[in-house]
Order: C-alpha cells, then sequence, then structure tokens
C-alpha cells in the first residue's frame, strides 16, 4: 500500500485538526450597551492562527449579515482567544462590538453569530433566541440556544454548559449564566481530546491493549471498507487506517453514504472488543462522538503478508496473503448469511480466513485451486494477554482473488529496528520521523543541530512490532539537524533541513 502522497492531501488538509468553536458571549448589558465590557470568547488547538478569520453578526429578520470583526493574531496556549471591549478580562484583540440583542422587554426574536475561517467556510454557527413570526435563524441542530435579557441589574450571557462542549445542537450546548469568564473555562467539566495518529491508539500494554484505552482521541484516517458491510444494514461498524496502523469504528453516527476512500476525522473513545482495538461513541468525559468526512476516492492498496508475518501491526488494515489453499475450519458457506472461520495455508504457515454472514461472501463458490485472501486484519481473542487468534475479514466476494498472484513482495518488519523516513525534508513547520521497529521494545530518539547541542529527546517504549511515527517541530533557528535513534546497541541517524 501507498498512500502516502494522497493520503498526506487529506490527513494535513488546510483545515484546524481538532475544533474552533465560539465558546461564550457577552452582547447585552443593563441599560445602554456598554460595548466596553462586551466579548466573544473563541476556543481552539493553541497556536491556531486566526488571521483572516471573522466574527460574524447575523440578523434573524432577513438573515443578513450587519456587522463583522475581522481577527488577527493565534490562540493561546490556553486555548481561548478573546476578542471584545477594552474592559473586558484576558481580551486577547480589543474590538468593540454592539452584537445585536435579539429580542426585548417587549417580546422575543433571534439573531446569530457566525465563525468563519480564511476561505470563508463557516466553522461554528449560534443563533439564539426564539424568532419572531417572518424572522429565521436555525441553529446547528436545528435548535436555538436562549437569549438571555438582563433583568434586576444583572447581566446575563451564553457560555457552552460544559465547558467547549459541541454536539452541533445549539439548545444542548449553550446555557444562560450570570458568571463571566472571558478567557477562563466555563463551568463543568471540559472535554480535553487527544489529537493523536493511528500509531498512538495501536499501541499496546503487556496485555494487548491500547494504552490509550478509554481516552477520548480525535485523529484522521481512509475508510477501507464501505459501511454496514460487516454488519446490518442499520449498525455502523467500518474500519480507518492511514500508511501505518488502522483500527475499527464501532456505533456511532456516521456520515449518510460513507464508504471506502473515504478520508474521515474521528472523535471517539478507545475501547477493544476481545482484542480488537475500537473507536466507540460513548465514553467518561463530556465530549462528543463524531465523524466528519474530509474528502473522497483515495486508493486503498492492500499491503501483502504472508502467515509468518506479525499480524499485531497490522491490525485494522486491508491486507493480502497469496497463493492460498483451504486445508480446514468450518465448512465454506453456500450462501449469504453464513460464519465461517476457514483455516488457510500459504505455504509457510496457516491462519484464519473469515467470512461475516453479514456480507455477501459467502455467495462465492470455494475456489479448487491457489487463491488470494484479501480483508481486513481483525481479532478475536477471548483471553487475556490479546495477543492470537487474528482473522483476515473478507469484505466483499471480489475479495476471493482465485489464480496465483505475482506483484509486490511481503512486508518485511525490521530485525531490531530501523530509521526509514524523515519528510517533509526539507520542512517548514512540522517534521515526521517514522521508525520500522522489530524486536526492540524501547528507542530513544534525539535531534541536535550543527553546534551538536541537543534540542530534543524523546523515549518510545513498550513499542509493538510495525510502523511507528513521531512529530517534531523545533523552536530554534533554520538549519540542518541530525535524527539519532538508539536501542541496545543499534544506531540509526538521518538529516533534516528546517526552513522558516
Amino acid at each position: 500500500m501507498r498512500l502516502k502522497a494522497i493520503l498526506l492531501l487529506c490527513l494535513f488538509a488546510p483545515a484546524v485538526f481538532g475544533q474552533v468553536m465560539i465558546n461564550e458571549f457577552l452582547y447585552d448589558t443593563p441599560g445602554t450597551d456598554d460595548t466596553n465590557i462586551m466579548y466573544v470568547e473563541i476556543y481552539g488547538p493553541a497556536g491556531t492562527d486566526l488571521t483572516g478569520w471573522y466574527v460574524v453578526g447575523i440578523n434573524g429578520n432577513g438573515g443578513a449579515a450587519y456587522d463583522s470583526v475581522a481577527l488577527s493574531g493565534e490562540i493561546p496556549s490556553d486555548g481561548y482567544f478573546v476578542v471584545g471591549g477594552a474592559g473586558v478580562p484576558n481580551v486577547d484583540q480589543v474590538a468593540p462590538r454592539d452584537f445585536q440583542n435579539a429580542g426585548s422587554s417587549s417580546g422575543d426574536d433571534c439573531d446569530g453569530l457566525n465563525l468563519r475561517n480564511g476561505s470563508g467556510q463557516i466553522i461554528d454557527h449560534l443563533c439564539y433566541g426564539p424568532c419572531a413570526a417572518g424572522h429565521v435563524c436555525n441553529g446547528e441542530g436545528g435548535t436555538n440556544a436562549p437569549d438571555p435579557f438582563p433583568t434586576g441589574g444583572i447581566t446575563y450571557l451564553l457560555a457552552r454548559i460544559p465547558d467547549h462542549s459541541d454536539t452541533d445542537d445549539n439548545a444542548a450546548d449553550w446555557a444562560q449564566t450570570d458568571t463571566q469568564t472571558p478567557g477562563q473555562p466555563n463551568s463543568g467539566e471540559p472535554c480535553d481530546p487527544i489529537n493523536a495518529v493511528l500509531e498512538d491508539i495501536r499501541e499496546n500494554d503487556d496485555n494487548g491493549l491500547s494504552l490509550l484505552l478509554g481516552d477520548f482521541v480525535i485523529f484522521r484516517g481512509i475508510v477501507n471498507v464501505d459501511n454496514y458491510t460487516l454488519d446490518s444494514l442499520t449498525e455502523s461498524n467500518y474500519f480507518v487506517q492511514d500508511d501505518n496502523a488502522g483500527v475499527n469504528v464501532f456505533r456511532g453516527s456516521a456520515p449518510q453514504g460513507l464508504m471506502e476512500g473515504d478520508c474521515v476525522e474521528v472523535s471517539g473513545w478507545v475501547s477493544h472488543y476481545n482484542g480488537l482495538t475500537e473507536i466507540v461513541a460513548s465514553g467518561a468525559g463530556n465530549c462528543s462522538f463524531r465523524v466528519e468526512a474530509l474528502g473522497s476516492n483515495v486508493p486503498v492498496t492492500p499491503q501483502v503478508l504472508t502467515a509468518t508475518s506479525p499480524f499485531e501491526p497490522f491490525e485494522g488494515m486491508l491486507v493480502e496473503i497469496r497463493n492460498c489453499t483451504v486445508v480446514g475450519g468450518d465448512p465454506w458457506p453456500t450462501g449469504a448469511g453464513q460464519n465461517a472461520n476457514i483455516t488457510v495455508t500459504d505455504g509457510t504457515g496457516t491462519f484464519t480466513a473469515r467470512i461475516d454472514g453479514d456480507t455477501q461472501v459467502g455467495t462465492v463458490s470455494q475456489p479448487s485451486g491457489a487463491f488470494t485472501v484479501r480483508g481486513i486484519l481483525t481479532q478475536f481473542d477471548t483471553s487475556s494477554p490479546y495477543d492470537t487468534d487474528y482473522q483476515i475479514t473478507f469484505r466483499y466476494p471480489s475479495d476471493v482473488v482465485t489464480g496465483s498472484a505475482v506483484g509486490d513482495d511481503p512486508v518485511t518488519v525490521a530485525e531490531s529496528f530501523a530509521l526509514t523516513n524523515a519528510y517533509p525534508n526539507p520542512f517548514n513547520g512540522i517534521a515526521n520521523i517514522e521508525l520500522s521497529v522489530g524486536s526492540a521494545r524501547e528507542i530513544e530518539v534525539t535531534i541536535s543541530d550543527v553546534l551538536g547541542r541537543q534540542v530534543y529527546s524523546r523515549t518510545l517504549s513498550n513499542l509493538t512490532p510495525g510502523m511507528h511515527r513521531i512529530q517534531w517541530s523545533p523552536e530554534g533557528a533554520a538549519g540542518l539537524y541530525f535524527v539519532r535513534a538508539t536501542s541496545n546497541a543499534r544506531v540509526e541517524t538521518t538529516k533534516l533541513l528546517y526552513l522558516k
């Protein structure tokens, strides 16, 4: 499989990796509105450049924009960016505005606030207040936030409670409060996701369970099987992979028509079922499961393995084993709706080919000669440690490929480890360093400048065989840097050129 060139266009698209959102909004004060203390708070990943972004006021009477603020600067390290009057605590950009009050003491009405990125896309959309007759502002989820009118000298505002919780439903996400917290968390336990790559999720402990088990993660990858293929037509179940790892996304809502080749960003909890690492739709904390389609038509080519390859590094990925024959196991199905675990050999060893009754693979007759087994590498190990009982699960009838196959050589894993790639090179911003791991369980990675000064050090522990990737973002001067990876007596080196 060689996804890299096309995959990078999807995985590192201009969209911010993680959500940017309107998080708190003070737009109405008792008496004459005091723009000196009114503000909009934005929450998002630290370092996000907001230059070219806009906060736009939307009139519920007709839906037109009536005012806007051109943002400038980056989201600070705490994740909160405040734009408003000079009297606002923790203000990052002074830009006083009097956004509309929606309703008033004389009656209800609605207005809106949009957050737009530099491309003009609406990143977040808030509607507040029930609309009067003939007025329209449809909030996310088809609902609107309340419109807190100041009474008794008390200033009310809107805030996401729990802090930065976004379920795409204005009524559920937003609440009226009299506690102003510009540049600080709102009440409620916030969702603090881990921005991960699939290798991070694949890293296992000694029992074969992900080191991120139970954590809420956000990652990107390519769908390698049409949704609903491996389960009923009403239960979402599919796999997502990149060049180096894969994972099962089990249940939860999914974009309509999600299919093989779609690039997605997934937010969910890390779980497992009989050793198979999964992303599930529920877990601890005030986070929200979400799957967003970012692109489509990214080709996924199977990794070529043998029956003696280490299977754990390829769990959740599309693989194939060639020149196979059936030697035992369950009888080959005679139609759809029948499950079977078929024992197969390629001459180097045996493995299990899984036919799921929810697929149509059972409609294919058992091959009479050599054939290729193609499918998702899965696992069904019922006891700890979860390090056996791997299967290759067919997806479609076309995954049973008859005839002897030639082509790519089987993927091999380094005996100890190898520093296989550092890219892009030259780079500006973030460099990716890839390691192919065999028997090594701990690798120390250091980076030094041309004067020999160490600028980065990280020890990778509890490694499993397969590809592993780390990212490095230098803080020093542009120039040549030297990467060194060490495990026991083995040392691998490469160079990186950093351009500002």
